[in-house]
């Protein structure tokens, strides 16, 4: 284990000036999400589509909690067969919303999906473009897990964002 560290350490302090001195960047993709004009437009058009089905959604939920409450203050004084009917409804009713809150989140992630694609390959082109014209040796996702620390020196989310939109201005012309 002593033998592969020296070696490394030596490989690493053998290395070319040059490696030392190469420009890094980080950016926050998940600013530039969601700051950029098409990260906000995509995000305006997801909601727009699915307010109706989430009022709708709201709308149920409260019917059954006012059936569960309904429930619960006349439980003592209905029949046996009355409660088990009344709970038998509710049962089922809270298996039908709870299906159509499921089928609701795979509907909403399919289409943000469908929205985010073209701007994240759009993103990533930028990315790419403005590293090479800026001679970047390479450009790392500030919010991945692996890094702990970056100086606001390497920190270029702003520049990207703004690049991002004149490309996306530019594409849609």
């Amino acid at each position: 284990m002593r033998r592969i560290l020296s070696a490394l350490i030596i490989a690493v302090l053998l290395l070319p000036g040059a490696a030392w001195a190469s420009k890094v960047g980080v950016v926050n993709i998940q600013v530039i999400i969601n700051e950029s004009d098409p990260g906000t437009k995509a995000q305006a058009e997801l909601r727009a589509g699915f307010e109706t089905m989430k009022a709708e959604l709201d709308k149920k939920n409260e019917t059954l909690t006012r059936l569960r409450d309904d429930l619960q203050r006349q439980g003592p004084v209905l029949s046996q067969e009355a409660r088990q009917n009344k709970e038998l409804e509710y049962r089922r009713l809270m298996r039908d919303f709870q299906d159509q809150v499921q089928a609701f989140q795979v509907r909403m992630r399919a289409e943000e999906d469908r929205l985010t694609e073209p701007i994240l390959e759009l993103l990533f082109n930028t990315i790419r473009d403005y590293g090479k014209k800026h001679g970047f040796a390479m450009i790392i996702d500030g919010t991945s897990a692996g890094l702990l620390y970056a100086d606001d020196s390497v920190n270029i989310t702003e520049q990207i964002k703004q690049e991002f939109n004149k490309a996306w201005s530019t594409k849609k012309k």
